[in-house]
């Protein structure tokens, strides 16, 4: 069996290397005539997948190793009787490390002191959906805006509510997909009359897809608020050609990177190579227990005296401080090329672990919550 890969993407020597016989190709040049010859193609997004590139091949089956499928003609797929496999929710639990190590910073240099906080989640998908299971765990206060997660009747108990109760939170994650279409379009929905309702001192993490915050509104809040607001901001209307301005103005600015963690990029693949076992009836050998890199900090451990918010905020640094990222898009965006820089950054970026990679004691009770793994 052949199979044709994206170079980029990671794991797949090792997961593939019993199964198939695996061709590489870079993912925005692959083309018709690499396909001969092959079983499947894994592709990342990159790689638009329809009729163009497929027609007149063997290919039985294709996975993306990515959550967004707009690059996959799946009607095409269907009509052809082609196996199809995508990866919701690989990268999930890296998006919520860093909406906590983002939270952790503002306690540090800010003082924002978000676990007796009044905390909003917009979106409650696969990555809203964990950054509520941890700070619910933890005991923050809660309120959730997701207008069509909130019809579904096994959600009893999770505190939904309007965007207007979520916009005079002390702390805010933006965690919704992009829309334009739809009941409810997200695209521009935090606008100027939502941002007005923010509070001098109000936290944003934003960390879902650019476009959802309407920037120039922001801006405007911002100065309204004589700059009392603190902003993280992982994503961006119009990227790579970001507003150089309102990064000027973040306390965190990073690359849309909150989601590339080493093990969410392995478990994209590993998804992906599930699928591929199950689509030709293969037993498959690996699973997240032996499929996925381990981290590089194996453990660690507290003296018994430790102040709550110290402690879980020196945790989740030790693991991942997004302020290198913050650092390091900065430096390099000062140049004239911000397009440029932006992508640069993102393809190039230094894949850091999961807090999952790391093991602590069992009476670290909010390390736990925050995702750690208990010490065996």
């Amino acid at each position: 069996m052949k199979i044709v890969v994206d170079e980029n993407m990671p794991k797949v020597a090792e997961l593939f290397m019993d199964i198939a016989d695996v061709s590489y190709v870079n993912g925005r040049t692959v083309n018709a005539c690499d396909l001969k010859g092959a079983d499947a193609l894994l592709v990342r997004s990159v790689t638009k997948v329809n009729s163009t590139l497929l027609d007149g091949t063997d290919i039985k089956f294709v996975g993306t190793a990515t959550i967004g499928v707009d690059h996959i003609d799946q009607d095409y797929l269907a009509e052809n009787k082609i196996g199809f496999a995508s990866a919701p929710g690989c990268n999930a639990n890296a998006v919520a490390d860093y909406v906590l190590s983002a939270l952790s910073y503002l306690y540090l240099h800010k003082g924002v002191s978000w676990l007796k906080a009044k905390i909003g989640i917009i979106g409650f998908g696969n990555v809203g959906k964990r950054v509520y299971a941890r700070l619910k765990a933890l005991g923050c206060d809660l309120v959730v805006y997701d207008p069509f997660q909130s019809q579904l009747a096994n959600l009893d108990g999770v505190p939904f509510n309007n965007l207007e109760s979520v916009m005079v939170c002390d702390v805010i994650c933006l965690h919704a997909p992009l829309t334009q279409a739809g009941e409810f379009p997200t695209k521009g929905m935090i606008d100027e009359s939502l941002l007005a309702l923010l509070k001098p001192g109000a936290s944003i993490v934003s960390a879902g897809r650019g476009g959802v915050l309407h920037e120039k509104s922001l801006l405007k809040r911002y100065n309204e608020l004589n700059c009392d607001l603190n902003l993280v901001l992982d994503v961006w209307a119009g990227e790579p050609n970001i507003d150089k301005e309102l990064m000027a103005l973040a306390d965190i600015a990073t690359p849309h990177i909150a989601g590339y963690s080493l093990q969410g990029r392995e478990k994209g693949t590993l998804m992906v190579y599930q699928a591929f076992c199950q689509h030709f009836g293969l037993d498959a050998a690996f699973n997240e227990h032996n499929g996925l890199s381990r981290g590089a900090l194996a453990s660690i451990e507290f003296s018994p005296q430790y102040d709550r918010h110290l402690l879980i905020a020196h945790a989740c640094h030790a693991i991942y401080n997004l302020a290198a990222d913050d650092s390091k898009m900065r430096q390099l965006m000062s140049r004239s090329h911000v397009g440029g820089e932006f992508d640069y950054l993102r393809k190039h970026y230094v894949e850091r672990d999961e807090f999952s990679t790391c093991q602590v004691a069992k009476e670290y009770v909010d390390l736990l919550a925050l995702g750690f793994s208990e010490k065996v």
